[in-house]
């Protein structure tokens, strides 16, 4: 399935898998850091 990590953790995900978001972005770390941020709220 594909939705925003956020909504993966809401729907049970014991794992979440994040590639090109991350991979192909200008800066990657702010990426993941955006990420990481929205999986807290989550």
């Amino acid at each position: 399935r594909i939705m925003t990590p956020a909504d993966a953790a809401r729907a049970g995900s014991s794992y979440i898998v994040v590639g090109r978001p991350i991979l192909k972005a200008p800066d990657p770390a702010a990426a993941a850091r955006a990420i990481l941020a929205d999986l807290a709220s989550a």
